[in-house]
C-alpha cells in the first residue's frame, strides 16, 4: 500500500481542525517572544525618538570601545520607591544596561537594594551614597519616604560616585565623564593664573573650585611676572586666568598668554571690564588683557548688564538690612543648544557682568555660549552715562532698551588654539557660589571637554520632547473635548445597533 505523504493532514488525522487558528496564534506569539528575547542581547538599538533620547551618544560608544580593563557599575536603588519614581528607575536601569551592551564584556553591572541587603547598605554608606527623602501624597495624606538612588563606578582601586542619579537628562554625561576620569592613564595638568595657592580655606576666594579640580587634575600655579622670557608649558591642557582687581598683567605677560593660545593652547578667562568695590564704587578694569580678545574679534564692553531675571542680594543701609532681587546679579538659562557643557546645568548667575560684541575675523570661529534673557538692559559709565548700583536707586529701563546680551563667548582659531571669555571675575568666587550653584559645574564641564580633547563632546541630554498642541480657539477646544467624550461610545453604540439589526 502506497501512502501519499503530500496529502497527509495531521490536523485532520488527530481531529485538531478546530484548534488550527489557535495553534497559529500560539506559534506566532512564541516566535515573537523568542525573537525579542534574543534581540535583547544584541548590541544594536534603533532610536527614532526626537533628540535620540533612548540611545547612547557616539562619544560614549567610542570611549567604551577603547576600554582596556573591567569597569564595575553598581546601582543602589531601593525597591520601595514612591510610585512616581518607578518610571525613572526603569529609564535609569535601561540606560545603564546600554553601557553593559556597548561595553562588550568590559562593563559589569550589579544592582543592589540597600533596604533589603545589610551588606549593600554598608557598602552604600562607605561609598558616600546618601539616603534620599522624597515627599508624596498617599491616601490623601502627605508623607515623606526615604530611599536610595545612587550609582558607583569602579575601575581597579579608583572610584566615582553619583550620589543622586535622579537627573536622567544629565546621567549619561555624568557616567561617561566618570568612566573617562578613572580609566585614563596619564595625569592631566591645568594651569591657574591670577589665583595663587592658599593654605587656609577662609582666605581662598576659589577654595571650592580648587578642591573640585584637585580631584581630577594636577594643578599648576603660575607666576609669569618672575621672568619676562617665561613660557607657559604647552603640556597644560587648560589655562584658567583670573582677575581680582589687584593683578595687572604686564605687556610681556599678556604676550606670553597670547603665545600659549596661538600654540594650540586652551584658556578660560574670568575677568571684569568694570571693577566693583565692596562699597559699590566702580572703576575701569586695568588687567591689560583686552588686546588679546580684540585680536580674535571679541570686544569686551566697559558696561554693566542688568536683568529682570536676577538673583537675590542682601544690603545694609545704616541699621536697616533688606533682601531684594538685584538686577546686576544676572541670572539666565539662555544657553547654546549646540554645546554639551550645559547638559546638567539649570541656570547660571553672573554677579556684575559686562556684555560682549563680536567682530568677525578671517580664520577665527566665534560661538556664543550664553546670552542674557530678553528682559535685560545695560548701564554705561562716563562719559556716556554713569553707574547706579544701589538697588533702590536703579532707574527703570524703557521698553526699547530691553534686549539680549552676549555673556559668554568662545573663540577658536584654525590652528586649534581657543579660549572662552566669561566677563565676571566673581563667577566662581567663594562668596557667590551659593547663588550660582551651576557655575562650578559648568566650568568643570568646560574644562573636562578641553582637557579630554573633545572625548566628552557630543553627549546629549536625554530628554524626550513632546510636540505641543497648537493654539486653538475656545469653541474649537469644546468641539475637540466633546468629540473625545462622545465619539468612541457613539461608535460602539452604532456598531451594536448594526449587529442587532443584522440578527433580525
Amino acid at each position: 500500500m502506497k501512502i501519499n505523504l503530500s496529502r497527509l493532514n495531521l490536523l485532520k488525522l488527530f481531529n485538531l481542525e478546530g484548534l488550527q487558528k489557535t495553534l497559529v496564534y500560539i506559534i506566532l506569539l512564541a516566535i515573537f517572544v523568542v525573537f525579542n528575547f534574543l534581540a535583547s542581547y544584541l548590541p544594536y538599538r534603533f532610536d527614532f525618538s526626537p533628540g535620540k533620547a533612548h540611545a547612547l551618544s557616539s562619544a560614549t560608544t567610542k570611549m567604551l570601545g577603547k576600554l582596556d580593563d573591567i569597569i564595575n557599575i553598581k546601582v543602589f536603588i531601593s525597591s520601595d520607591l514612591p510610585l512616581r519614581l518607578l518610571p525613572l528607575k526603569t529609564d535609569v536601569v535601561d540606560l545603564i544596561n546600554e553601557y553593559k551592551k556597548q561595553g562588550k564584556g568590559k562593563i559589569i553591572v550589579k544592582n543592589f537594594d540597600p533596604k533589603k541587603d545589610d551588606k549593600a547598605l554598608n557598602e552604600a554608606k562607605n561609598l558616600g551614597i546618601p539616603e534620599l527623602q522624597f515627599s508624596q501624597i498617599e491616601k490623601d495624606k502627605y508623607a515623606v519616604s526615604t530611599t536610595y538612588f545612587g550609582v558607583a563606578i569602579q575601575y581597579g582601586d579608583k572610584k566615582e560616585v553619583i550620589p543622586q542619579a535622579t537627573n536622567l537628562e544629565s546621567l549619561e554625561h555624568d557616567i561617561t565623564s566618570s568612566i573617562y576620569k578613572i580609566s585614563r592613564k596619564e595625569t592631566i595638568k591645568i594651569g591657574l593664573l591670577g589665583a595663587g595657592e592658599s593654605f587656609t580655606p577662609q582666605e581662598d576666594d576659589f577654595y571650592t573650585l580648587k578642591k573640585v579640580l584637585q580631584q581630577q587634575f594636577e594643578l599648576n600655579y603660575l607666576n609669569l611676572s618672575l621672568d619676562s622670557k617665561t613660557k607657559i608649558d604647552p603640556s597644560l591642557k587648560t589655562l584658567l586666568v583670573f582677575d581680582d582687581n589687584k593683578k595687572q598683567y604686564s605687556t610681556d605677560e599678556a604676550t606670553i598668554i597670547r603665545d600659549y593660545i596661538k600654540n594650540k593652547g586652551k584658556a578660560i578667562f574670568m575677568i571684569d571690564a568694570v571693577y566693583i568695590s565692596e562699597g559699590l564704587q566702580t572703576q575701569p578694569a586695568t588687567h591689560n588683557l583686552f588686546s588679546i580678545f580684540e585680536s580674535y574679534g571679541i570686544n569686551l564692553n566697559k558696561n554693566l548688564v542688568l536683568s529682570n531675571s536676577s538673583e537675590m542680594a542682601s544690603f545694609t543701609t545704616g541699621t536697616v538690612s533688606f533682601f531684594t532681587p538685584y538686577p546686576f546679579w544676572v541670572k539666565t538659562a539662555n544657553f547654546s543648544d549646540k554645546s554639551t557643557e550645559f547638559s546638567n546645568i539649570g541656570v547660571l548667575v553672573f554677579p556684575w557682568t559686562s556684555s560682549i560684541d563680536i567682530n568677525k575675523k578671517e580664520g577665527i570661529e566665534i560661538k556664543v555660549l550664553v546670552k542674557s534673557e530678553k528682559n535685560s538692559w545695560e548701564q554705561k559709565g562716563p562719559p556716556a552715562g554713569g553707574f547706579v548700583l544701589m538697588p533702590n536707586n536703579i532707574p527703570n529701563p524703557d521698553q526699547n532698551e530691553l534686549k539680549q546680551f552676549n555673556l559668554i563667548v568662545e573663540a577658536k582659531a584654525k590652528n586649534g588654539g581657543q579660549f572662552v571669555l566669561i566677563p565676571s571675575s566673581r563667577f566662581v568666587r567663594e562668596q557667590f557660589l551659593a547663588r550660582g550653584r551651576g557655575n562650578v559645574e559648568f566650568l568643570l564641564n568646560l574644562i573636562n571637554n578641553y582637557a579630554s580633547q573633545g572625548a566628552l563632546s557630543g553627549i546629549r541630554g536625554r530628554a524626550v520632547f513632546a510636540a505641543p498642541i497648537k493654539e486653538m480657539s475656545e469653541n474649537t477646544k469644546d468641539i475637540v473635548k466633546y468629540l473625545n467624550i462622545l465619539l468612541l461610545p457613539g461608535f460602539f453604540g452604532l456598531f451594536g445597533a448594526w449587529r442587532l439589526l443584522k440578527r433580525k
